[in-house]
């Protein structure tokens, strides 16, 4: 069988293919990720076009072991130039040989490094400014200016919804103040949700695809856009390895949050009066495997205090005593919880005592560049707003003001819904996560706070529904689909709260949904943009459930970019990470094109086509 080997790492393979080593049992051989191999017989040459990416460590064994042709997916996103790879058949390949572990692991991951930024140096300030202007008053972005504030910028603060501390109907804000009043930090928020393994992933990574009634994410009232099919097909694309490096980085932000927002509660501790302030998290488990598997996670991550079965659970935490739901057991972890909307009023107030000013119910049109690519200003209705720099956080609404950028397309919206219960005596005194394995909800928040009178309330959320690109693409009946099956929660764990909230009409009244910003690689986004004040542009968002948690932590990078200093999330949540190392191709490594048609043998053809490559037999 005639192998076809181009790119800088010809020796390597060259010796692993002579000896039959298998790549598992050979450590460094990816000394470049953007090289190309192919394995070829006969009877099945790599069709035309772009082929295998970097993931794919193609040898003589995997190829025997799922001999598919490969195939391109489809186009780009509208903002980038690459072509799509052959995702859905180079990715068999590599995991033809089973889970990959030992060398053969590492040296996946080496190749993945070496995709993250494309060999780019990320854009930071060359001169800093003092002059900042943020976009988007969400908390995230309000404590990245909390932050900026503190290291002596000066800053302006666009939103285009209402100022959050008014009493306006809720559907007048954004996600942070117009969902439920309730944000949780643990050790193990925005975890990725790509499946960990190949047997799993059809039906797992297939998630944004089916409806509620299928166990699925899909809540959109209309079909697919081409942008959406690219989204779904990358998250798709997801091997389990990959995810798991993924799931690493989001942890490593969740532990540097930690740290910080400890020490922000030690050196601000204003910002935490009032705001419901609660320690401490209880997880709860209806299945027995998934309790187990969760108290091994979290004891790996040091994040366990307490193993509890369902007799201790209830004697521990009598608010419980009256849930009829059936109960594995539970975790104390550690964790807190706020009123986020109470929060973010607090950092509104101090910002605007520190001297931020604040425009709201100002949307911005777009952004201005000049004619070299930089960022210029900001285009509102009737003027352009100049700065030294600027920090966009838009959540699942940016489509427009991203548009030009890497992040363009690149975060969607995942919808999730709210529900208020009375928090009976005996009170509950913690909040909770609880994990309800195959329910149409499986994981829901239940945080402690009060309503408009100061009485003690249950802010239940829970439910993941796919907007796609658009956050209003809602299908009603969806929707409602939803609601009931967070009622069922509350009715299970809370009998006795929801039949009082339903008797009063508060659970009705007490609905709210908000769209989370997601991307099709669970990471998170951080793009920086030169501009022409020799500041930096910022883009963040794209946390799937986990923006609050790690809200300090994206915040010390967007000051690490505005002083002109490195910071790994620069890297880790490049626009471009996932489909860079999905698809190299487009960063101009493109694959060398088997002229098929042109009657010469596989080995002639390669050998015609790509004279720095060499041809084994």
């Amino acid at each position: 069988m005639p192998i076809v080997v181009t790119g800088p790492v010809n020796r390597a393979v060259r010796e692993l293919v002579e000896d039959g080593t298998d790549p598992r049992d050979r450590a460094g051989f990816v000394t470049d990720p953007r090289r190309a191999v192919v394995v070829a017989d006969d009877r099945q040459a790599p069709a035309a076009g772009s082929g295998p990416s970097a993931q794919d460590l193609v040898t003589v064994r995997a190829y025997e072991a799922a001999p598919a042709p490969f195939a391109s997916t489809g186009a780009p996103f509208a903002s980038s130039g690459a072509p799509f790879g052959p995702t859905g058949a180079a990715l068999p390949l590599v995991e033809a040989l089973g889970a990959p572990t030992g060398a053969f692991l590492t040296a996946l991951r080496h190749a993945e490094q070496h995709c993250r930024t494309g060999g780019e140096e990320v854009a930071l300030a060359q001169a800093p400014g003092r002059d900042v202007v943020l976009v988007g008053a969400g908390v995230v972005n309000l404590l990245t200016a909390w932050y900026l504030v503190r290291a002596g910028h000066r800053l302006r603060i666009l939103d285009a919804r209402p100022d959050p501390r008014t009493a306006l109907p809720w559907t007048a804000y954004g996600c942070s103040r117009g969902g439920g009043g309730a944000r949780m930090f643990t050790l193990t928020e925005a975890d990725d949700y790509h499946a960990r393994t190949a047997a799993d992933r059809p039906f797992v990574n297939g998630v944004f695809r089916r409806s509620l009634g299928a166990r699925g994410w899909n809540v959109k009232a209309t079909p697919f856009t081409a942008e959406e099919e690219r989204w779904i097909s990358q998250f798709e694309a997801v091997p389990g390895w990959l995810a798991q490096i993924y799931n690493d980085d989001i942890l490593s932000f969740n532990r540097e949050s930690r740290k910080l927002w400890r020490t922000l509660r030690e050196e601000c501790p204003g910002l935490f009066e009032d705001v419901e302030y609660t320690p401490g998290v209880l997880r709860l488990y209806t299945d027995g495997a998934q309790l187990e598997q969760s108290a091994q996670r979290h004891a790996g991550l040091g994040a366990l205090r307490a193993v509890l079965d369902p007799k201790e659970l209830r004697r521990r935490h009598p608010g419980l005593a009256g849930a009829t739901g059936d109960l594995a057991g539970g975790l104390e972890v550690p964790g807190f919880t706020v009123d986020v909307h109470a929060f973010m009023a607090r950092l509104v107030t101090r910002l605007e005592q520190a001297g931020a000013v604040f425009r709201w119910s100002t949307p911005v049109e777009r952004l201005e560049r000049a004619a070299d690519g930089r960022l210029h200003g900001l285009r509102l209705p009737g003027e352009v707003v100049t700065a030294d720099s600027y920090v966009f956080s838009p959540g699942a609404y940016g489509r427009e003001l991203l548009a030009g950028t890497r992040s363009a397309g690149r975060i969607h919206g995942v919808l999730g819904v709210w529900m208020e219960l009375p928090n009976l005596a005996p009170e509950l005194r913690h909040s909770l996560k609880i994990a309800r394995r195959g329910h149409l909800t499986e994981d829901a928040n239940v945080t402690l706070g009060t309503d408009g009178r100061g009485r003690p309330v249950l802010i239940v959320g829970s439910g993941y529904g796919y907007t796609g690109a658009d956050p209003a693409d809602i299908e009603p009946a969806a929707l409602e689909r939803m609601f009931a099956a967070v009622e069922d929660t509350c009715r299970q764990f809370f009998p006795e709260a929801y039949a009082r909230a339903i008797a009063d009409g508060s659970l009705r009244r007490g609905r709210r949904l908000c769209v989370r910003p997601w991307t099709s690689a669970n990471l998170g986004v951080l793009e920086t943009l030169p501009t022409t004040a020799d500041g930096v542009g910022v883009i963040t968002g794209g946390h799937n459930t986990g923006g609050f948690a790690q809200a300090p932590s994206v915040a010390q990078a967007v000051v690490a970019a505005l002083k002109g200093r490195p910071h790994p999330m620069h890297e880790l949540y490049h626009p471009l990470r996932l489909e860079r190392f999905l698809h190299p191709a487009g960063d101009g490594h493109a694959w060398p094109r088997t002229p098929a048609a042109s009657g010469a043998s596989v080995g002639s053809a390669a050998s015609a086509a790509l004279p720095a490559g060499q041809v084994l037999r």
